[in-house]
């Protein structure tokens, strides 16, 4: 459907040991989209680096991106929570580091017939990594908010990926200094990816009374209980500790909803103050409906996507 009404991506977020069955293999489950689209391009946002070994992601991209035809963006993040990197038995401290060696093994496994590398995690020597993937390297996007991630972003030379955990001034702040490091290293990007949750209606009234309680599932519900291992606050600054955390009006700026109208005036803000080039927008929200989120998904399509060519 997404294909049909012409939206540019699909994207997959990862996420493990969850109650709620959070995808935990977003390759596979690309590789099941991309054999069922043409057109649309697949993305993950994000795949947990850390968790996964370095080669067997190389080569599991690779394949993906030759059955996608060229469609894939590899966007990737460190993960945080301290239950994924118990259950993988791997330590919550290393991810920055093996990070840094994860990245480097990726273009030298894609561009290169053969490669050696010796790091402190990993280590391979003159290793060819086949298939090669259709674009030389698969492109790659950057989610982060702590400074070391900003800065190993900008290093990169990788798109950042805001999340729809912060408001727009927290956003204005990271991308300030990811910028400030993109300069410092000699790096431009084209791309700024921006997740939200999204809900259209035909009516600010009626989106929010149908999609307000699915999105705090996701702002307050999700992200509150995590809190610990990333601190969350709502538009004005107050923590879960705040009973006001848990009303949607402390939120909403971190949405995208309401009547078409508005939703298009709220994508021009993130354009402005943020220079927004892609909206990844989270429609299938927990407890939504399947056939209002489809609606949604209509709506967007047709009444927002035409005010942006």
């Amino acid at each position: 459907m997404a294909e049909e009404l012409g939206y540019d991506s699909i994207a997959l977020v990862e996420h493990h040991f969850l109650e709620d069955g959070m995808n935990p293999s977003l390759l596979v489950s690309a590789a099941a989209m991309a054999a069922r689209t043409e057109h649309v391009r697949i993305c993950t946002s994000c795949y947990l680096l850390p968790l996964h070994h370095p080669i067997e992601t190389a080569e599991n991209a690779a394949v993906l991106d030759n059955i996608s035809n060229g469609r894939l963006i590899l966007g990737v993040a460190a993960a945080y929570r301290d239950e994924e990197f118990k259950g993988f038995n791997i330590a919550r401290e290393d991810r920055g580091p093996r990070m840094d060696e994860y990245l480097e093994i990726l273009r030298e496994a894609w561009t290169k017939d053969s490669f050696t590398f010796k790091g402190k995690f990993y280590s391979c020597e003159n290793l060819t990594v086949t298939p090669k993937p259709v674009q030389r390297p698969i492109p790659m996007w950057f989610g982060a908010s702590g400074e070391a991630g900003l800065r190993r972003a900008a290093k990169a030379g990788l798109p950042l990926v805001g999340s729809n955990r912060h408001h727009i001034a927290e956003l204005e702040n990271f991308y300030g200094t990811y910028r400030k490091y993109l300069e410092q290293f000699g790096n431009t990007v084209s791309e700024v990816p921006l997740l939200r949750n999204a809900y259209v209606a035909e009516s600010d009234s009626k989106a929010i009374e149908e999609g307000a309680g699915p999105m705090m599932a996701v702002l307050a519900g999700m992200y509150g209980k995590w809190v610990k291992w990333r601190p969350i606050v709502d538009d004005k600054g107050r923590s879960p500790d705040d009973p006001a955390f848990n009303q949607f009006e402390s939120h909403r700026e971190k949405c995208l909803i309401g009547s078409p109208r508005s939703v298009v005036e709220q994508v021009e803000v993130y354009q402005k103050r943020l220079g927004a080039t892609e909206i990844l927008c989270w429609t299938a929200l927990p407890g939504m409906p399947s056939d209002k989120a489809e609606n949604s998904i209509r709506m967007f399509a047709k009444d927002v996507m035409p005010s942006f060519g």
